[in-house]
């Protein structure tokens, strides 16, 4: 999750890349808590929390059993003990290293795959099925570019995400993707695929404005 958060962002794409190599030991804990917690003492640090939720006259039912926070502490210490080993960290970095114009992504992923010992067959092939579907509307492929490092920083995407920029633009003007399970999370009681973007105005007035 720490990774999949981090898409788009370079800082923090590196920040999670530099934690995957050598994992903080809860760095932002201290005291009883990071003991507890290293320990792995789910009832010890749920007593420990509750105390600390009874000084401080908080009530448990205005949000988490302090149970609840324990457990997702734990949870998130063991997440941030994870190592890649050399060879993994090595092709993660060879994978987001990729950035071609679309029409030359298929081939650049496959190239990867082979290098990695990956067999991605399938996915290559919805890949580059895209791809051409893409062409086939009568977009320029030459143009546009696939980013493996790219991401969009909400949490419902749930396949291709896109944005669109102007030449040397530094800020998108239309940004979207897929999202399944959005209308899910939202109350519906069958999945729902949806696809769908985000058209910033204001910037495209903005760039109407300057333009010659």
């Amino acid at each position: 999750m720490r990774l999949a958060r981090a898409f788009g962002s370079a800082p923090m794409l590196e920040t999670a890349l530099a934690d995957l190599a050598n994992p903080p030991r809860n760095g932002q804990l201290s005291g009883p808590v990071a003991a507890l917690v290293l320990d792995g003492d789910l009832d010890g640090l749920s007593a420990h929390i509750a105390s600390g939720m009874e000084e401080a006259r908080l009530s448990a039912s205005a949000g988490r059993a302090p149970s609840d926070i324990a457990r997702r502490l734990i949870e998130k210490a063991e997440l941030r003990s994870v190592r890649l080993s050399s060879g993994a960290f090595s092709a993660l970095k060879d994978f987001l290293a990729i950035d071609v114009p679309l029409d030359g992504a298929a081939q650049a992923l496959e190239t990867f795959a082979t290098g990695a010992g990956l067999s991605l067959d399938v996915a290559l092939e919805k890949f580059a099925a895209r791809a051409k579907a893409i062409e086939a509307h009568g977009l320029p492929a030459d143009k546009i570019r696939y980013d493996a490092a790219f991401g969009r920083p909400l949490d419902y995407y749930t396949g291709l995400v896109f944005e669109i920029a102007a030449d040397n633009g530094d800020r998108p003007l239309v940004g979207g993707g897929r999202y399944d399970r959005l209308l899910t999370l939202l109350g519906a009681k069958t999945p729902i695929p949806g696809v769908g973007f985000s058209v910033w105005l204001d910037r495209i007035e903005a760039l109407r404005e300057t333009a010659p």
